[in-house]
């Protein structure tokens, strides 16, 4: 299964009724992250009836998942952004949808609708990118583990980016953060207790 993110701020616009309906998506890396972008939105849409939301945030080995009608009646709004969101597979993403209110009621079938059109909307008008958590762990390990870690490392297709070793294997290894677990366990394993693991906290090139 393919994940899907994107890279910058789409904007596209809706409506229905007389109501306008103004949807923004945006790569968002943290929860922290998010709430700053969404309190500048209301700012920036102060005199707006609504500010409605989803988002899908792949954070420390886990998916969060979150959303709010924001004052639209129950399960008209963030929940239908949300199933957008799962649709097209995204995460480290997030859907606001603002929404001026026209002075005529839409119903509960008719918020759905709209909202759903308008996540919709702005999801095609944007360039998803495949999403790829590409993270880096530094280990190391007795030299002569080095044939069966090459030959675990090779099949599962990870990239070794670095390489030190001397008396000791030392390899600074890339890997893609979903599959960390296996691979930490992995290489307990192989090396008979005998290995070192941590992430690196350094960017290779």
């Amino acid at each position: 299964m393919s994940l899907w993110t994107l890279n910058e701020v789409h904007r596209s616009t809706f409506k229905v009724k007389q109501s306008d309906f103004i949807s923004y998506i945006r790569k968002i890396n943290s929860i922290p992250e998010f709430r700053s972008w969404l309190s500048q939105l209301k700012k920036d849409h102060y005199d707006s009836n609504h500010a409605c939301w989803a988002y899908r945030i792949y954070e420390n080995r886990q998916l969060n998942t979150h959303f709010s009608d924001a004052g639209e009646p129950s399960g008209t709004a963030g929940r239908t952004i949300m199933r957008v969101l799962k649709q097209f597979e995204i995460v480290q993403g997030s859907i606001v949808v603002v929404r001026y209110f026209g002075g005529i009621q839409l119903g509960k079938r008719g918020l759905i609708n709209a909202y759903h059109d308008s996540a919709i909307n702005v999801v095609n008008v944007s360039k998803l990118v495949r999403w790829e958590n590409i993270q880096h762990y530094e280990i190391q390990c007795p030299i002569k583990y080095v044939g069966v870690l090459s030959k675990y490392i090779y099949e599962k297709k990870y990239k070794i980016i670095q390489d030190r070793s001397n008396e000791k294997l030392k390899w600074t290894i890339q890997i893609d953060e979903r599959k960390a677990s296996e691979f930490i366990k992995m290489f307990g394993l192989l090396t008979l207790g005998e290995g070192q693991l941590e992430k690196s906290l350094k960017m290779h090139e």
